[in-house]
């Protein structure tokens, strides 16, 4: 005699949800290979890049998944060059 499993499922709508701290923006390949990721951290409108995967090949020492490498906005490259000039 075979034993009966049961199973139960719930909707995904159903489900309540969690309040997240931060909020998923954009993904972005490195230079080296890596992937960084943008989030949002709402409460204060602050911008948090972190690794998410290392290049196969690189060999930043610096570049470690989970690391934070840059807190705060981000640069916008057009408007540093026009500051310099």
């Amino acid at each position: 005699m075979e034993a009966m499993t049961l199973t139960t499922t719930t909707p995904v709508s159903a489900t309540p949800r969690s309040l997240s701290l931060f909020e998923f923006e954009d993904l972005e390949a490195l230079p080296c290979g890596c992937v960084s990721a943008s989030y949002r951290a709402r409460p204060w409108d602050i911008t948090l890049v972190s690794l998410e995967a290392k290049g196969e090949h690189c060999l930043l020492p610096g570049h470690a998944i989970g690391t934070v490498l840059q807190l705060g906005e981000p640069v916008d490259e057009e408007t540093q060059q026009e500051d310099e000039e």
